[in-house]
Formats: structure tokens, sequence, C-alpha cells
């Protein structure tokens, strides 16, 4: 590596971190990771297709470019881990194994994999507005200039290995921030590669894990993500490398900011529904005040999704239910029902 080098930081023998512009304050830039090695260059996730021409400096920093990569590990769906890949697979001009742990294209405009059709039923029956609906309809077109579909030519799961430079690591399933997430575990090292499963400045966003046609989500995603945190704590890393922000020293300090984050938006739900029965998008409105005019759209989503992930588990544990009005799903304490608030605007 040349000493000028600016875009990359070596965090051990072979191995550097890239920090990815992407926009917006959280959550923040991508960190992926160059595995270099004698027989196999890998890269730990790709950031969005005009965080590019950044990625291909960083290369070039160790004197290399896209033809020299061999591999691509994608640790979950989501466009800023994902959407450079047709960029480097052009510029390669040679065959790239892209390992992960989805088989289908991965949607552009939701990064959960459904259609448009699919998600407009969701949020329909979350009671978001048709006018706000349609506002998200431009998210797809938003989407497309971050990058491009792509789909693994080698699926990766639990307890497969994966080489990557000249380290092998092991692959550990986290579903909940989406289905198909997952860590990568070096145990000679104690290094965890943690994707958007664990990140040190903020709870990620435990998405709803919908399924084409299917009106709600049978997985309880946040119930899921609370088990994948219990499996890498199992692991006790010595150190986290997140798809965004530091690294971790201290998992455990970070997972108690997430319970004690989860069970106060817990309460504050609970608390909401004390003033009567409401739509999760009633909920997630009053739950969010201040969202964003300029990310309105992303943000409903965002929020709708986590009220909702929230609701499932609670209603699990019988401290709400929810039933069908007029088409709207709305929740409720057991035994206090109203009739259904005005929306929020």
């Amino acid at each position: 590596m040349k000493k000028s080098a600016t875009l990359s930081r070596k965090i051990a023998n072979g191995i550097f971190s890239i920090r990815l512009p992407l926009t917006g304050d959280k959550p923040g830039p991508v960190n992926v990771y160059l595995f270099t090695g004698k027989n196999n260059v890998t890269l730990l996730d790709t950031g969005t297709a005009g965080a590019f021409g950044v990625l291909q400096k960083a290369l070039a920093e160790h004197g290399m470019g896209c033809g020299d990569i061999g591999r691509i590990v994608l640790t979950h769906s989501h466009i800023d881990h994902y959407g450079s890949v047709q960029k480097i697979l052009r510029a390669a001009r040679r065959p790239v194994d892209i390992a992960g742990n989805f088989t289908q294209p991965v949607s552009i405009a939701t990064g959960i994999g459904v259609s448009r059709q699919t998600m407009g039923a969701f949020l329909a029956l979350m009671g978001v507005p048709f006018a706000v609906r349609h506002l998200m309809r431009i998210l797809s077109v938003v989407f497309s200039s971050m990058g491009e579909s792509c789909e693994v030519t080698t699926r990766i799961k639990e307890p497969d290995s994966v080489e990557m430079g000249d380290y092998t690591c092991r692959v550990i399933e986290t579903p909940g921030h989406t289905r198909d997430s997952i860590c990568l575990y070096h145990d000679a090292t104690g290094m965890l590669f943690s994707g958007d499963h664990v990140l040190p400045h903020i709870t990620p966003n435990a998405f709803v894990m919908l399924r084409e046609n299917e009106p709600l989500p049978r997985r309880l995603s946040q119930k899921e993500f609370y088990g994948s945190i219990e499996k890498v704590r199992a692991l006790s890393p010595t150190v986290v490398y997140p798809a965004h922000g530091r690294a971790i020293t201290d998992l455990e300090a970070v997972v108690r900011m997430y319970t004690v984050s989860y069970q106060n938006r817990n309460r504050l739900i609970l608390a909401l529904l004390e003033k009567g029965e409401q739509s999760i998008y009633q909920v997630a409105r009053r739950l969010f005040p201040n969202l964003r005019t300029a990310r309105l759209p992303l943000e409903i989503f965002l929020a709708v999704s986590e009220v909702y992930t929230h609701v499932q588990v609670l209603e699990e544990k019988g401290l709400v239910k929810t039933g069908p009005v007029g088409g709207v799903l709305m929740v409720s304490l057991p035994g206090r029902q109203t009739s259904p608030r005005t929306d929020p605007a």
C-alpha cells in the first residue's frame, strides 16, 4: 500500500476498511472491507453506485483495480451494501463470485424483495394515506440511482465458511434487520464483521419481513433481531467491525443501549395507545413527530416498519390487540377500544 493512502485504513494484516459516502447523517458513511491475499482478493459489501469512484480510488491506493477482486461478499440485501456490484462486474471484465445469503435478485425499490403491489397493500393496511403511498412509489426512482439489482452466484449460510483474502470466516446467520442478514466471524482473532446487524451509534431497524401475496408478515423481525444479538454475544468477539460507524470493542455496552432503546420504545407505544385505538401509521406519526419533509416517504416507511414490528411482539405478549377496521389494521390495548382517530397530517 502506498504511504499516501487516505481512503482506507489497515485493521489487521491484509484487511483494510474503506469508508464510502452515503447521503444522510444516519446511518452515515458505509464501511466496506478489503481482504487482500495471493489467491482471493475479497470485498465485503460495496457501497452505492454513487460511491463507486471513491471505491476505485481506494483500491488504487493498494495498486489494485476491480479486475483484482475475485469475490464480493454481501452482508444483506440493502442497496448501500450491494449498489456498486454491477459497476464492479463491468469494470472487472472477468467473472467475480458474488456470495450472499439470498438467491433472488434484490429489489432496488425497497431492499426487502417484494413487489410494489405487495408493499402498497401492506402500507394501506397500516393506514398510510393514499397521497403518502403515492409519494413512496417515487422511492423506486430515487433508489434506482443508487444501484442496480443483483443476485448472488454463491449462496452462503450458517455453518458455511468462506475464504476472504488470506482469512477463512464463518457465516453467522443474523436475521432481524433483514431476513438475509449475515455476519462473518474469524475464530482465530475474534473479529466479527457485522454488516448492519450491530452498529455502535444507532439501533438498526428490524425491517418487516414481507412475502409476496401475504397481507401481513408472519415473521417477528424484532424477536429475530434480538435472538440474533444473543447469537453474536455468545461468540464473545474481541472486536466488531460494523458497516457504519466506528469499530466496537465493548459489545455488551452496545447491547445494553439496544435493550434500553427497545424497552423505551415499547413503553412509548403503549402510552400512545392509552389515548385509544389507532392505526400503525397514526402511532408512527405520533411516535416520530419530527420526520423530515425532504426524506418523508422513506422515513414514513422506516417509522411504520419500526412500529409494526414492535406491535407484533407486544401482541404476542398479550399487551396489545390488533384487528381490521375498514381495511386498516387497528391497534388497541386489551379492553380499551375507541373509534379510530383522525390521521395526523
